[in-house]
């Protein structure tokens, strides 16, 4: 079903930059309303800086909402005025501005009960221009497909007669233009996500430990016997080296998975003129992607650039890497091998003796039984000795 409040795409929208700040708080409210079974909408604001035709959205926060008569959810306009300035003086150079608010909505586009809140900053805030941020936490339990669970839009006034433009019908004419974004993040901000990402990847849920009553029994008892789990936790730089690797895999995976999606729309092109010259020149052929192909080029006439200018050195360096890597196997399947020979040897000199029937302690074997020697020049000796 088509959302009647949204509009066409139009050429003059503006750009939009948003920072990974915003995208964490309202995650963070988002989840923590969830664990705490919080009802009601979830509004914010947004500020940031306008220069143009460019909107940069930097931080957000959440509103206090009040309720009217009519059931009309608004902002609380003394809280938020505090709140704002509050803000205002923290973020002074450069100064941050209120440009928009944000709330959940459904991926379909906004909804009705949007409208009194939109039109709030419109009047009382002299706002026209702002943004709307929907957050799709359907998305968010769906999986998604890799993109950002959330649509951004700006409002325009539209009405068949021009004329139109006041009076009670005006809230019927407002609609909401879907805008693009990208994400921008400052230094700053890489250090703080980079720190937030280590943490969530390294959180560990450990419980704590049940204390149960064994009871006394004679002999030894085997650690773990009494039905206890036994766990074992990873030290932070582990946690670190595995949250790293995994990020490093998931990377990969996804480099694999663009280029074989690559590989299969190149073999299914057909021919070109270029290559065989008895195949006709069809210009009308509409399964070519031009941007599609004129970025593959440019992407392999790039490959040369990334190789290694040292390729002789790179492939020694390579290579005595791969040699120091297979010898420390080997030593360590022949300190192995030495292990299990070792161990294989004193088995043997203890079953020996009572193979040959000598169990009963006579005999030079049975300084092996009894000490757990194992030199055999010292065997000797005393076989010597017993022949003298």
């Amino acid at each position: 079903m088509e959302n009647s409040l949204l509009a066409g795409p139009s050429d003059s929208s503006p750009e939009i930059q948003l920072h990974p700040l915003v995208i964490l708080t309202i995650s963070d409210l988002v989840v923590r309303r969830t664990l705490r079974n919080l009802k009601g909408p979830v509004i914010g604001a947004l500020i940031g800086l306008q220069d143009g035709r460019t909107i940069t959205v930097e931080v957000a926060f959440d509103c206090k909402l009040q309720t009217m008569d009519d059931g009309t959810v608004l902002l609380d306009q003394a809280f938020f005025e505090a709140r704002l300035q509050q803000y205002k003086d923290v973020y002074k150079s450069p100064q941050l501005e209120l440009v928009g608010w944000f709330t959940l909505g459904d991926p379909s586009g906004p909804e009705q009960h949007v409208l009194p809140i939109q039109m709030q900053l419109q009047t009382e805030y002299n706002l026209e221009s702002a943004i709307l941020l929907l957050f799709h936490t359907e998305l968010v339990s769906a999986g998604g497909d890799g993109k950002l669970p959330l649509t951004l839009y700006e409002t325009v006034w539209t009405s068949d007669n021009a004329m139109e433009v006041d009076g009670g019908e005006r809230n019927q004419s407002l609609k909401f233009r879907e805008l693009p974004y990208t994400v921008e993040t400052g230094e700053a901000e890489m250090i703080s996500v980079d720190f937030v990402a280590r943490g969530g990847g390294n959180a560990t849920a450990v419980e704590a430990p049940k204390a149960k009553e064994e009871k006394k029994s004679k002999g030894k008892v085997k650690e773990g016997a009494n039905g206890t789990e036994q766990k074992s936790y990873l030290s932070p730089e582990d946690d670190e080296l595995i949250t790293s690797l995994t990020a490093k895999a998931n990377a990969i995976k996804m480099l694999q998975a663009r280029l074989n999606l690559l590989s299969t729309y190149l073999s299914k092109l057909p021919p070109s003129y270029l290559t065989d010259q008895t195949i006709p020149l069809e210009p009308n052929n509409t399964s070519l992607n031009h941007p599609i192909l004129r970025s593959t080029s440019a992407l392999l006439s790039r490959l040369p650039l990334l190789t290694p200018p040292d390729t002789v050195s790179y492939d020694r360096e390579t290579q005595q890497t791969k040699s120091d890597v297979e010898l420390i196997s080997l030593l360590s399947s022949l300190t192995r091998g030495v292990q299990d020979a070792k161990e294989l040897g004193r088995k043997w000199h203890l079953a020996e003796p009572r193979k040959r029937g000598n169990a009963g302690g006579y005999g030079p074997e049975s300084f092996l039984l009894d000490h757990g020697a194992n030199d055999q020049e010292r065997v000797e000796e005393m076989r010597m000795g017993m022949f003298r």
